[in-house]
């Protein structure tokens, strides 16, 4: 889409966004809080941009969220926490590529070893 700059805030104020997709843009700097508010959301794509920081714990309280991609950004990563949820199969190899990780946290899913 060649949007570039911060991720605006106001997104937050689109109460009724289900997909938030700006993949491939030149979005910089962190996904700000205000986005916790997107209660309706289902989708989540800012793949390829230059996000940095930490990976915002309020993800995990968007009730509605089912597709969540963050690749190709410069994420800081140490702690994963993905216990209580619906997970199968087995842990996907790119965990190993996590330099950062500390702690990843899968209890009470399916997941196998």
């Amino acid at each position: 889409m060649g949007l570039v700059g911060k991720v605006p805030p106001h997104l937050g104020n689109l109460s009724f966004l289900v997909d938030l997709d700006f993949r491939n843009s030149s979005f910089h700097g962190i996904l700000p809080s205000e986005l916790s508010c997107l209660n309706q959301l289902k989708l989540i794509n800012c793949g390829f941009n230059n996000l940095t920081g930490d990976i915002p714990s309020w993800l995990g309280s968007l009730p509605k969220l089912a597709f969540l991609s963050l690749r190709g950004n410069g994420f800081s990563v140490e702690t994963i926490r993905l216990t209580d949820n619906q997970l199968s199969g087995s842990i996907p190899k790119e965990f190993g590529n996590l330099k950062l990780l500390k702690e990843l946290y899968l209890d009470s899913n399916k997941i196998e070893g």
